[in-house]
């Protein structure tokens, strides 16, 4: 073996394990990386679902006229929309139905939590619908 092969090989020996230190270090960055994307994921599902509970429960508001009783109608629908189609998509449901009367307008507000892989990292979402009472108004 010459000199300059040796020295080749030398620094060959050198780099011995350094894919495995690269690999140690950038892991963790990864596995983080995967995390936040299914969490961000996983709030915007608990953000859909809470906008689909909302116009449920602004739209069943709006066909009963804004009466007191189409609003607990409203929250009520707006509420099992929420658990039967988002399924555990979204926890802590409350689902707020006002009626505006100066303007005759209904507003469904829908908060709750989404799906959480860390008890506590997940924001909390919300979705509101806002529209007009529909009225019934003959032909003249």
């Amino acid at each position: 073996m010459t000199c300059r092969q040796g020295r080749l090989h030398g620094r060959l020996r050198g780099d011995t394990g350094a894919s495995t230190v690269e690999l140690v270090m950038y892991t963790p960055l990864l596995m983080l990386t995967i995390f936040v994307i299914v969490q961000f994921a996983l709030s915007w599902y608990g953000n859909e679902v809470a906008g689909a509970a909302a116009r449920e429960a602004a739209r069943v508001a709006r066909v009963g006229g804004g009466t007191p009783s189409a609003i607990a109608d409203a929250e009520a629908a707006g509420a099992a929309l929420a658990t039967n189609v988002g399924g555990n998509g979204l926890t802590d449901v409350e689902v707020e139905v006002v009626a505006l009367p100066l303007s005759q307008e209904v507003r469904a507000t829908v908060t709750g939590r989404s799906v959480e892989i860390v008890a506590g990292l997940a924001p909390r979402v919300s979705a509101s619908v806002q529209g007009p009472v529909e009225v019934f108004r003959p032909d003249e």
